[in-house]
């Protein structure tokens, strides 16, 4: 499964793109790119308190596995 894909049914929050030629090439630019992507997430959660936190992060995972289904 693509990282596109995982995202687009909601396993994932977020990509991280690779340096040009792959994470392998350049993994000083890679390390530099995973902290700003993980400083950048972790920002949004500043002033939110634990307990909300643990309740989202709860109901995402009891959603894995549900099905929608779409009228045609």
């Amino acid at each position: 499964m693509t990282a596109h894909r995982l995202k687009a049914v909601g396993l994932i929050d977020k990509i991280v793109n690779e340096p040009l030629g792959g994470a392998h090439r350049d993994p000083k630019q890679t390390a530099v790119m995973r902290k700003r992507a993980l400083a950048d997430t972790l920002r949004q959660f500043q002033g939110v308190k634990t307990e909300d936190l643990l309740k989202v992060r709860m109901a995402k995972i009891l959603a894995y596995g549900q099905f929608k289904e779409i009228q045609p």
